[in-house]
């Protein structure tokens, strides 16, 4: 081999070196980045894209807890639209808001509407796992989410939950269904067929799911007794509870206030 040969041998050997150390590192790189941690915001009856719209901005703006990138909306046929707020980042924490057209529809159609959404947001952004918070009846559909669709494949694994105001008992406003209509005030009342399944799938709960119930004693829908009847359903060793004394947080208040900011920061991420 001549002398030119040599050196010509050696140059493509370091170069091949080169490629392979830098591939190496990038797939190290890739895998080291931590996945990102994903929160689904889900509103209860009647609610609309204003219900957590507050709470996310106060998330963003003034913790700096993470950021809205998705909001994800339920068509009443069923359809599952996402809108990007910009370009979704492949770490940190990342807040999805979850809107439903028919916000007066079932548990269990909104439950199954529910199962979509979550199962686009795996199957486009691939968020292999994420924590539910869902205010009055989204808590309740969040529940049974998990009892009906979480051990199925398709799905990303449900992290933390927490629930906020959720009447697990029903509700304490005997003439509600006189004021509203649909089949979910019907869900919602004391002893209803719908709560009562609820609860006799009780077994069917994931053993490994941390949940937060928040209450407070200013709701004037929802007793604090009904919130906390989540306990019959979770197992004890993965349940909290938070109950906030004040009257002047009222049910529609509960996403509207500082103390469960405070709250939901804590059990979802130490803050």
């Amino acid at each position: 081999m001549t002398k030119r040969n040599k050196l010509l041998t050696a140059s493509l050997l370091l170069a091949l070196l080169i490629f392979i150390s830098y591939g190496t590192l990038t797939a190290n790189s890739k895998t080291n980045t931590p996945p990102p941690d994903v929160t689904v915001f889900v509103h209860g009856y009647k609610g609309t894209a204003v219900s957590f719209r507050s709470m996310l901005e106060r998330f963003d703006k003034e913790h700096h807890w993470g950021k809205k990138v998705v909001t994800c909306r339920v068509t009443a046929d069923g359809q599952v639209l996402l809108e990007e707020s910009g370009p979704i980042p492949a770490s940190g924490r990342l807040f999805v808001q979850l809107i439903f057209e028919n916000n007066r529809a079932s548990f269990d159609e909104t439950a199954h509407w529910l199962s979509k959404a979550l199962h686009a947001l795996k199957q486009t952004y691939q968020f292999e796992q994420v924590n539910l918070v869902g205010h009055s009846m989204g808590g309740i559909v969040s529940v049974q989410f998990l009892e009906e669709y979480a051990k199925k494949p398709g799905y990303p694994f449900i992290h933390k939950l927490v629930v906020i105001g959720s009447p697990f008992s029903g509700l304490k406003d005997k003439d509600y269904l006189k004021k509203n209509s649909g089949p979910a005030a019907a869900d919602l009342m004391p002893n209803s067929a719908a709560l009562q399944q609820l609860a006799e799938r009780k077994s069917a709960f994931p053993s490994d799911v941390k949940v937060l119930a928040i209450a407070s004693t200013g709701d004037q829908l929802v007793s604090t007794n009904s919130v906390l009847s989540l306990k019959q359903i979770v197992p004890s060793a993965h349940f909290q509870k938070a109950v906030i004394s004040d009257r002047s947080i009222t049910h529609s208040g509960l996403h509207e206030s500082e103390k469960v900011d405070r709250l939901i920061g804590q059990f979802l991420w130490q803050e």
